[in-house]
């Protein structure tokens, strides 16, 4: 990890503590890392920094090409391992980088929703499955958009860490719209389901 990716994730770390009070449930399912797709639902603009800064290693984001238009955040981001993708859609020259990223044995974040304003899953994870076998880590993130500084909030923002997804079984499908669908479906229905899971643990 490079030092100003963990000085950066320190710092986010600090203000998820004092302004949002954040918890990370199942935070052992973090040990031994290995690459992976990590996937979560999407609520605010703090979600890729707030989940990439409880995780073990450095990893990368997928972001929309708007943000990289931005004059400084742009750069900024793709400093920080962000890649453009285009609303709605992951098209092949976006597949390939995430492949390489995935085959040079780091993670990448992808929201199966593909974006804050949608709830339904969009098939660009599952293209992405589909095309690289690798696993899953489903995590599910809470509040992240109530942002209050001091000591009284009511509501802390919790980032629920979820049991790796096998996708193996899934190279066995067609290349094709209904299987891609069937995939980014079957994931978010995994994410959404992580604040309900008994036997929980909060550090």
């Amino acid at each position: 990890m490079r030092l100003s990716y963990r000085i950066a994730t320190s710092t986010i770390r600090c203000l998820m503590k004092y302004g949002f009070r954040y918890k990370v449930e199942n935070k052992e399912r973090l040990a031994d890392w290995t690459p992976c797709i990590i996937a979560a639902n999407h609520l605010s603009y703090f979600d890729p920094p707030f989940i990439g800064s409880v995780l073990p290693t450095e990893i990368s984001f997928l972001a929309k090409t708007e943000l990289f238009e931005v004059p400084l955040f742009g750069n900024m981001i793709r400093y920080f391992n962000s890649i453009p993708v285009r609303r709605g859609s992951i098209d092949r020259a976006t597949i390939d980088q995430v492949t390489a990223v995935l085959a040079d044995n780091r993670s990448i974040l992808i929201f199966p929703e593909g974006g804050r304003k949608s709830f339904t899953a969009k098939p660009g994870i599952g293209i992405v499955v589909r095309e690289t076998g690798m696993p899953v880590q489903p995590v599910y993130i809470k509040y992240s958009y109530l942002f209050k500084i001091g000591p009284i909030k009511k509501r802390k923002v919790k980032i629920y860490i979820g049991e790796r997804i096998d996708t193996t079984h899934y190279m066995e499908l067609p290349k094709e719209k209904d299987t891609y669908r069937l995939i980014s479906k079957e994931i978010l229905n995994k994410i959404n389901q992580l604040p309900y899971e008994k036997n929980s643990k909060i550090s």
